[in-house]
């Protein structure tokens, strides 16, 4: 009988279960995995969102800048109607975060006629693309006004801010040319041979990723200015 009886209380006390300091432990080291886990989860999922984000803006960055370095690049100063033998100057309007001119882009091969561009920064802070073709034929040639235009559309989004200024404009010898406070004059567009164009893009509204910049030096070869130097 004794024999059986230990063997009972053996018994009873292999059931008895966890004790409180035991499920204390337990609980601890499960609460600690559960930590780690979420931390390395939440971790993966902070570097996606910022690469996702950073490719967004570096894909908004670049389409904006081929937009805008091929109208630049197809700048042309005109004959207009009224302005005489003289040619106008390529650019009408130059700001930073402002430009308009004259170019030939997306023309009919056997008509060509040039275009009235405006590349500005709306109250969205969106790079919008504003175009006006010439109204006749020939030159010299005549444009829409201002409050006409045939299209207009955002070529860059998310545009922050504390962004840089959008343009410089750039002489023959690639020097800066200052704009007095009352904008440049037409010699100074004149003189204008280049230009030096930053774009900055936030693509992820909750400032995450950091904002990318892409930067470009785009000349205008339709001027005959050799800027190639020594």
């Amino acid at each position: 009988m004794t024999a059986l009886l230990r063997r009972a209380r053996a018994g009873a006390r292999g059931d008895a279960g966890l004790t409180l300091p035991e499920l204390l432990v337990t609980m601890f080291l499960l609460s600690m995995i559960t930590v780690l886990m979420v931390g390395t989860i939440s971790g993966f999922s902070r570097a996606f969102t910022r690469d996702r984000s950073a490719s967004d803006s570096t894909m908004v960055a670049a389409t904006g800048m081929k937009e805008v370095t091929r109208v630049v690049r197809s700048g042309t100063e005109l004959r207009l109607t009224g302005g005489g033998s003289a040619s106008a100057p390529v650019f009408i309007e130059a700001k930073p975060n402002t430009l308009t001119m004259y170019a030939y882009i997306d023309t009919n091969s056997a008509s060509p006629r040039p275009m009235k561009v405006r590349f500005a920064i709306d109250a969205q802070r969106r790079l919008v693309e504003t175009r006006w073709p010439a109204t006749n034929t020939t030159a010299p040639w005549s444009f829409p006004p201002m409050s006409s235009p045939s299209s207009s559309r955002p070529v860059a989004r998310f545009i922050p801010t504390s962004a840089p200024a959008l343009f410089e404009y750039l002489d023959k010898d690639n020097q800066p040319i200052s704009a007095p406070s009352g904008g440049f004059t037409s010699t100074q567009l004149k003189d204008i041979a280049a230009v030096r164009v930053t774009l900055t893009v936030q693509a992820d509204a909750t400032d995450r990723a950091e904002p990318v910049t892409v930067h470009n030096a785009v000349g205008i070869p339709n001027l005959g200015i050799s800027r190639v130097r020594p």
